[in-house]
């Protein structure tokens, strides 16, 4: 159980103009929306400069990423970027974190691609070193958060761990059922000890199919190899009427503390519906 509010966080995974992804903004601000994110890949837009557009046309959202590369750049360049950021949206930023995964996008970017427990060094060095450089009272470019929040998403019990210790938000990343995130949100809770209540516990719908209960396309492209009735199963599949929907996320709130909630539009998520839904949750 949590007394925060539910949050409602979408991402943007925009192939098209900067213009196209403001638009969706304002619509998303309209709708209710609490936080417009973007994606961290090779073939959509750039993770960060958006971000300002966004914030000027949408001045009620926070922006973010869902979430970041760390293995792609290094900290003190980063938190100059992302204080940056910081100053031209007034304050709306919360920096998204993670150890990054496609092999292929580290190859057409000319650079290694680490070992996972050494992606996970990285992420641990971008998650204190960006958090002590934008906590200086020094730091130039000064952010107007010091520091901004920092959410680290992962599953994997180093990756929890730390995020436990360092993170202001915690995103699980799981692909298991609803007992597996429970777990996880254990493993977090005992990692974090007394600064526990601190933390926001995030969680994304990887596959919200409310319109459409038959699309699984992006969990089916996500792990290829499970079956569609185990697909259903998994915790990041929601599928359910609005109502139910809502009813499953506040269980989600209310049973295992987690307030922030993001979605993707995609052919299962309409925008009408995710209307009626942030209105349901509201």
């Amino acid at each position: 159980m949590t007394s925060r509010p539910i949050r409602v966080g979408l991402s943007l995974f925009g192939q098209g103009s900067v213009a196209s992804l403001t638009e969706d903004a304002r619509r998303a601000e309209q709708i209710g929306v609490d936080v417009v994110l973007l994606p961290d890949h090779l073939g959509f837009t750039a993770p960060l400069p958006p971000l300002v557009a966004i914030a000027q046309a949408a001045p009620t959202l926070r922006v973010s990423n869902l979430v970041l590369n760390a293995a792609f750049y290094r900290p003190a360049l980063l938190a100059r970027d992302l204080a940056s950021v910081d100053s031209a949206t007034n304050g709306r930023l919360e920096i998204g974190l993670g150890t990054g995964y496609v092999e292929e996008e580290f190859t057409a970017a000319g650079l290694p691609f680490p070992r996972a427990g050494e992606r996970v060094d990285l992420l641990t060095e971008h998650v204190t070193e960006i958090k002590r450089l934008l906590s200086s009272p020094d730091h130039i470019p000064a952010p107007v958060q010091t520091p901004p929040p920092i959410m680290v998403a992962g599953v994997g019990d180093r990756v929890l761990a730390m995020a436990a210790e360092h993170a202001d938000i915690v995103a699980i990343a799981t692909m298991g059922n609803r007992d597996d995130l429970a777990e996880r949100i254990e493993y977090v809770e005992t990692k974090a000890g007394d600064r526990f209540d601190e933390i926001e516990l995030a969680f994304s719908f990887f596959q919200a199919s409310i319109d459409d209960p038959d699309d699984l396309s992006i969990l089916r492209m996500l792990a290829p190899g499970r079956s569609d009735a185990d697909l259903r199963r998994t915790a990041t599949f929601l599928g359910d009427s609005i109502a139910e929907a809502a009813d499953r996320i506040r269980s989600l709130r209310e049973e295992l503390g987690i307030s922030y909630f993001t979605f993707s539009l995609a052919p299962g998520l309409s925008w009408d519906t995710l209307e009626k839904l942030v209105a349901e949750l509201k």
